[in-house]
């Protein structure tokens, strides 16, 4: 069943009640490993076409407001995970503690990918057309 299970949405398979948490650090890492190698395999031939188009600065401008999407849903998440760990764990008990401290890292760190995309996309926009440049138009 689990085998099945893990071809859902995680969101999915957690409405159902089901949970796929991994109790053995070996298949955690692994999984771990597994989910860049998947991310590699599927933008590897798309990533370099789309590569190849980014000839200016307007070119960059969509995948990085589509990243800033993905980093905002990434923050948001994370600063419910972190919520959910100071509200449910006891943050005496050291090891909930360290997790609870981590999901507050990585969710500092998300927030700083977040704000340097945006910055990113916004050197993406054309450059400002002087008064005279616009008169000849």
């Amino acid at each position: 069943m689990n085998r099945l299970l893990r071809f859902l949405p995680a969101c999915l398979v957690r409405r159902l009640g089901y949970e796929l948490a991994l109790h053995d650090p070996a298949a955690l890492a692994a999984a771990l490993e597994a989910n860049l190698d998947a991310a590699r395999a599927s933008y590897d031939s798309e990533l370099r076409a789309a590569l190849q188009k980014l000839t200016n600065l307007l070119a960059f401008q969509p995948g990085l407001v589509h990243l800033h999407q993905e980093s905002a849903d990434i923050v948001i998440y994370l600063c419910s995970l972190a919520a959910a760990a100071e509200t449910n764990l006891d943050l005496d008990d050291p090891g909930q503690y360290a997790l609870y401290r981590e999901l507050l890292d990585a969710l500092r760190t998300a927030e700083e990918l977040r704000q340097r995309v945006a910055a990113a996309a916004s050197l993406a926009l054309p450059a400002a057309k002087s008064t005279a440049e616009l008169q000849h138009l």
